[in-house]
């Protein structure tokens, strides 16, 4: 039997629908024989002479179909074979996708700890609790930190490739510069 057939229309069947094919083909005309078998009336030596004929033809008719048994169960065999090399690599896949969500989900939780950290610096210079100068001190330290961590975790994103938290780790890292360096010019000035 060939790997794979044609349809009427130019198609390629697999080997499972030709298989399958195949053997209703041959049930159907096994049920055929029997049923024009049976209706012949065996009143003539010619009727049962032909009836014996077709009883014959409807004896070699299981070996055909014991072969066209085995060959969808072969096809079935292989239509398994396939369906499991299709699953293997989607099952790797499944473990690729569940440790980038872990990591990611990591990258996103060290950036809201800094969008936290850079809320916190900017409600301690709005409250101006204080000396002034201690203030900025503690400010300038603090925004510093979160620089670094932001320099840090772009980074980590970039390396790992997660270039969305890249981006927001280095745009917190450049605000955070900005508002030292405002923050340095102010403290000059005064």
């Amino acid at each position: 039997m060939a790997s794979r057939s044609v349809s009427s229309n130019g198609k390629e069947l697999s080997v499972l629908i030709s298989a399958a094919a195949s053997l209703e083909a041959e049930l159907g005309k096994l049920e055929a024989i029997s049923r024009a078998t049976r209706k012949i009336p065996l009143t003539t030596e010619k009727n049962i002479a032909r009836a014996a004929k077709e009883l014959g033809e409807a004896l070699t008719l299981p070996d055909q179909l014991a072969m066209g048994l085995q060959a969808l169960a072969a096809a079935m065999a292989t239509m398994q074979a396939r369906q499991q090399a299709a699953l293997e690599p989607l099952a790797a896949f499944a473990s690729e996708i569940q440790r980038r969500h872990a990591r990611l989900l990591e990258h996103m939780q060290a950036f809201a700890a800094l969008g936290t950290a850079a809320a916190e610096v900017t409600a301690r210079i709005q409250a101006g609790e204080g000396e002034r100068a201690e203030v900025l001190s503690d400010v300038d330290a603090r925004l510093s930190a979160i620089g670094q961590d932001a320099r840090a975790l772009f980074d980590a994103a970039h390396v790992e490739d997660f270039p969305e938290v890249a981006r927001e780790a280095d745009a917190l890292k450049q605000r955070a510069a900005a508002l030292r360096r405002r923050l340095g010019a102010q403290s000059e000035t005064k």
